[in-house]
């Protein structure tokens, strides 16, 4: 009869006093096997033992093995995730991109800045609204004898009045004051015409002296239709005669008037006084030329000219 008897949680042959093998299983390790420690013994049955151990062999020739875990083991608890590592600093950065950010930003503020200030300042010279002025009217009177004082800004001065007429014909004018270069008239060639607004008139004398040397006398006027037109044209002939032959500005001769002076030598020695002023709407030239065998000094042929220019002014219609 063997130990324990059927029926019993275990059949284990080995328990119950029998003998143990005299070596390790085949497989180098028994299978576990039930406590029965602390159970109480049937009746007329010996007392119950655990079961043997028996230290695990070896296969020769393999690394040392662990011991097998006792019963069920819970598996490893998952790990946590961890974000990956940064990556390792490359070297200094340089800082010239944010020195070139902290320009631009300075001048945007600045623009800001100065912008700000000149709407402020037109601001301040512009009225506030339209309602807040009093309506301007240019002189028109706003009440029965309270005209205004208070002109329009754009409006212009008025234009001074002309102040001469077309003078027509000048080759009747009197020659008397060139004196001695105007002994004998030979010739004189008048020549009128209108071109656009402007009135010309010229005439072209052919003298000579007493002592027979051929004098020249011209005579040339245009008459606009403002002062402004005729000082432009002025304005235009006294800037290149500046560079070139100028004697001096003349007083008593309309607004403004310059003489030039020069001789040359054509065959003939010649000598050369021209006047040109302007005066209001008149702008006008003469010029008293000699031709002989020596040149004449100026300050013989200027008085002359100048004597003789008076004399025109005076005799020129008005307009």
């Amino acid at each position: 009869m063997t130990y324990p008897p059927s029926g019993e949680p275990s059949g284990d042959q080995y328990l119950g006093g029998h003998p143990a093998p005299s070596g390790p299983p085949p497989t180098g390790v028994f299978p576990s096997q039930p406590d029965y420690q602390g159970q109480p013994a049937a009746p007329g049955y010996p007392p119950q033992y655990a079961s043997p151990q028996y230290p695990m062999a070896q296969p020769a020739g393999y690394p040392p093995q662990p011991p097998p875990t006792q019963g069920w083991q819970p598996p490893p608890a998952p790990q946590a995730w961890q974000p990956p590592a940064a990556p390792p600093p490359t070297g200094p950065r340089s800082s010239m991109p944010w020195v070139l950010i902290s320009v631009i930003a300075a001048v945007l503020v600045f623009a800001v800045i100065g912008g700000a200030v000149l709407i402020f300042l037109i601001g301040k010279r512009e009225p506030a609204t339209p309602s807040a002025q009093p309506a301007v009217t240019a002189g028109v009177p706003t009440a029965p004898g309270l005209p205004s004082d208070r002109p329009l800004k754009s409006s212009a001065p008025p234009k001074a009045p002309a102040k001469y007429g077309a003078p027509g014909d000048l080759c009747s004018i009197d020659l008397s004051a060139l004196g001695p270069y105007a002994a004998k008239k030979e010739k004189a060639t008048p020549n009128v015409r209108n071109t656009g607004d402007v009135a010309r008139s010229d005439c072209d004398f052919e003298l000579r002296t007493s002592a027979g040397m051929k004098v020249t006398f011209g005579i040339k006027t245009q008459v606009y239709s403002s002062a402004k037109d005729a000082k432009d044209y002025f304005d235009a002939g006294y800037d290149m005669d500046k560079k070139r032959f100028f004697d001096t500005e003349l007083s008593g001769l309309g607004e403004q008037a310059y003489g030039t002076n020069r001789d040359w030598d054509v065959g003939s020695k010649t000598s050369d006084y021209t006047i040109r002023l302007v005066d209001s709407n008149l702008y006008l030239t003469a010029s008293l030329v000699t031709f002989g065998n020596s040149f004449v000094p100026k300050d013989q042929l200027k008085p002359q000219v100048i004597d003789e220019v008076k004399a025109i002014l005076a005799k020129l219609p008005g307009a």
